[in-house]
């Protein structure tokens, strides 16, 4: 059975708010790691205020509940409009694991969601 986790932090706008949108990133997980019957991809969620450019919230699939309560404490009121290098380096010094790239890769593949999405004038 596949348990998809979204934690929400404390104030957040959750998906009431009409200013949010989610971008997704994905990585393929070591295919040592991958469940059998499921699918082999690690995906990241980052519900962002196109507004103030704020993560506001942040979900996943195959990330454990401990990695994603760092995953959130991480990237939960960061700027989405600033460079994800600092953040990413966070989680990779922080989150030991075999799927930490595949991690740091989706979460990186999210920031490059929402420059698309920018350059394609949609906010």
């Amino acid at each position: 059975m596949e348990i998809e986790t979204e934690i929400l932090a404390p104030g957040s706008l959750g998906l009431e708010a009409a200013r949010t949108v989610i971008f997704v990133g994905h990585a393929r997980l070591p295919h040592s790691l991958a469940p059998r019957d499921l699918s082999p991809v690690v995906s990241v969620e980052l519900e962002t205020d196109t507004n103030s450019g704020e993560i506001v919230c942040v979900g996943s699939k195959a990330i454990p509940d401990l990695g994603m309560r760092l995953l959130t404490a991480v990237l939960v009121g960061h700027n989405i409009n600033e460079s994800p290098a600092g953040l990413v380096e966070e989680l990779r010094r922080r989150y030991i694991c075999p799927s930490q790239k595949a991690v740091s890769t989706a979460v990186l593949n999210a920031f490059e969601a929402y420059q698309r999405y920018r350059q394609a004038g949609l906010q």
